[in-house]
């Protein structure tokens, strides 16, 4: 497995040099850089977009179909174990899996922690006579103001204001990317109901956090890292919105409600005993 894992660090950095080659003989070694490990960022991203829409919209479809949940939980509160066989079968039937978008940044997962061993010791992964080995051994090579293999905790570690202010730019970049995996789960969610499956809840509450976590652990990532995770957060933003567009944006789900039941036959509701004796204290004053 550890072989597997080096071959796709190496892999990972022969791409980021072919990428590396196409574009930065005409800029610096930092903008060539930053703008490798963007295009990167979107090659992944292409690739793994047909999982990417096939689990929305399975996602999709176990929103839609809780009306039903409820309606199952409500009736089998007293058998679970037909419950959750019935839940199973609405669920298949209807080609549902709660939690589904999780599905390919777990399958991104690998590559985000290759790429971060890859920014940390790139010589060991890149040949040293490429031109990307060059420009990493650039100490001057910076985009936006951040050099790529160096993490927030190393910036803020220079002694003094200039520390503060050095690392300025890579607290933005962790700032920023926060903000947009949280500005991506409000648009996949705006104007939904809320699932009662406890899974789903559970999901929630992890996509929740996660953003926050990868903020907190960023610290000690590699700029390079951040810039991809920043990247990855508006790309799939990006084909949110273009998925919404070819299927439209899912529709809130009402909820049911019940209305209660009258036998046949029975009569108007009688009134109550105190209402008639207000009433007939209220002649007789």
């Amino acid at each position: 497995m550890g072989q597997v894992f080096d071959a796709l660090k190496v892999f990972l950095g022969s791409v980021l040099s072919f990428f590396f080659d196409l574009i930065a003989p005409p800029l610096s070694h930092g903008v060539g850089l930053g703008l490798s490990i963007i295009m990167l960022t979107i090659a992944i991203n292409l690739l793994v977009f047909p999982l990417t829409l096939k689990q929305t919209r399975a996602t999709r479809a176990f929103t839609e179909i809780q009306p039903k949940i409820r309606k199952i939980q409500t009736e089998l509160k007293d058998d679970p174990q037909e419950m959750q066989r019935r839940l199973l079968e609405v669920q298949r039937e209807a080609g549902a899996t709660p939690g589904g978008c999780l599905l390919p940044l777990l399958i991104q997962m690998p590559i985000w922690l290759a790429l971060f061993q890859l920014l940390n010791r790139p010589l060991d992964y890149i040949p040293t006579t490429s031109a990307l080995a060059v420009a990493v051994a650039d100490t001057g090579a910076t985009f936006l103001g951040m050099h790529l293999t160096e993490s927030p905790a190393a910036a803020w570690g220079l002694t003094g204001s200039n520390g503060i202010l050095y690392a300025s730019p890579y607290l933005l970049l962790i700032a920023f990317m926060v903000a947009t995996q949280y500005i991506q789960q409000w648009h996949a969610t705006y104007g939904q109901t809320r699932p009662d499956q406890r899974g789903a809840q559970a999901q929630q509450a992890v996509t929740r956090i996660l953003p926050l976590f990868i903020g907190l652990v960023s610290w000690n990532f590699p700029a390079g890292l951040v810039l991809y995770w920043t990247t990855s957060n508006l790309f799939r933003l990006g084909q949110q919105m273009v998925i919404f567009r070819i299927d439209g944006r899912p529709t809130p789900v009402k909820t049911e409600v019940e209305e209660p039941t009258r036998v046949e036959g029975d009569g108007p509701k009688k009134p109550q005993q105190g209402a008639a004796d207000k009433r007939r204290r209220r002649r007789r004053s």
